[in-house]
């Protein structure tokens, strides 16, 4: 009787925690091994440990969410030619893989060896010129302090990052940042709370911080062959509900605004809530 009492309590947890889309996932046609990764909450001593260590103050969400859960993993995959397709992974850290983006010099590399840092130059040459309503971008040096949030599978990172440092300063004000394979920064959220809203609503699709830059994602990931089999069967998609059918109109605006050279999928996928 105790262990059912744990699993419903886990399973109001998983819901709260997800924003509901576990739920909506198991319920969508096609959609199959949707994962939530149970974890206990970080330790106070933790948090202060980190925070004292790289002389940062953690946002006040951040910290709720970590006090609620060490991190955060959730999976979901699409069956197609019955097989299973991974398609969707939505990420956090853990504290303990909170870790600096930048490692400290070793003190046996070479004096004028490249690092990071050398890319800045160009930076401080062209700042002037970008817009003036665009948010400066993170330094490589000690200017600014990044933490890696989420290593996107190796299509990037998404970063906490602490601007306008000064060393032995503890940095209180940060920001969310993806840093492209090119080592370009661009500008996600202002807080935890708002990019973690932002990856709920992305359902964790591939590249999908891509959507923020002015390429957008690889051509790999724009013409997934998981629509194919969402789209082409029109006849099925007609007795689906209007949630599955939002579901679905999401997920095929998020790739076709690519398609159509958007700047984002923001202006797109804002027309799928009107669909009836």
């Amino acid at each position: 009787m105790e262990e059912i009492k744990e699993s419903l309590a886990f399973k109001g947890v998983a819901e709260r925690l997800t924003l509901g889309i576990t739920r909506i996932l198991e319920n969508m046609p096609g959609v199959v091994d949707v994962r939530f990764a149970e974890r206990e909450p970080a330790e106070k001593r933790s948090l202060l440990s980190w925070e004292q260590k790289n002389t940062c103050i953690l946002p006040e969400d951040l910290r709720d969410f970590y006090l609620t859960t060490d991190g955060f993993t959730l999976t979901w995959s699409m069956k197609l030619d019955n097989e299973c397709v991974p398609l969707g992974c939505m990420m956090v850290n853990s504290v303990a893989r909170l870790c600096p983006l930048l490692q400290p010099v070793s003190l046996f590399s070479l004096p004028n060896a490249p690092s990071l840092a050398d890319l800045d130059w160009e930076e401080n040459s062209t700042e002037s010129a970008g817009s003036e309503h665009a948010p400066t971008a993170p330094h490589f040096d000690s200017r600014s302090r990044i933490f890696e949030l989420d290593s996107c599978g190796g299509n990037g990172k998404v970063c906490l990052v602490y601007k306008n440092c000064t060393p032995g300063v503890v940095a209180q004000q940060s920001e969310i940042w993806f840093l492209d394979r090119s080592l370009c920064w661009h500008f996600l959220t202002a807080t935890f709370t708002s990019f973690y809203r932002l990856m709920i609503t992305h359902l964790g699709l591939p590249e999908w911080q891509y959507a923020f830059t002015p390429y957008g994602p690889s051509p790999q990931a724009k013409y997934t062959p998981v629509l194919a089999d969402l789209w082409l069967n029109a006849q099925s998609f007609k007795t689906l509900t209007q949630s599955m059918r939002v579901f679905y109109c999401c997920l095929f605006m998020y790739f076709y605004s690519f398609a159509l050279n958007a700047k984002s999928s923001r202006d797109c996928k804002l027309h799928c809530w009107n669909i009836k």
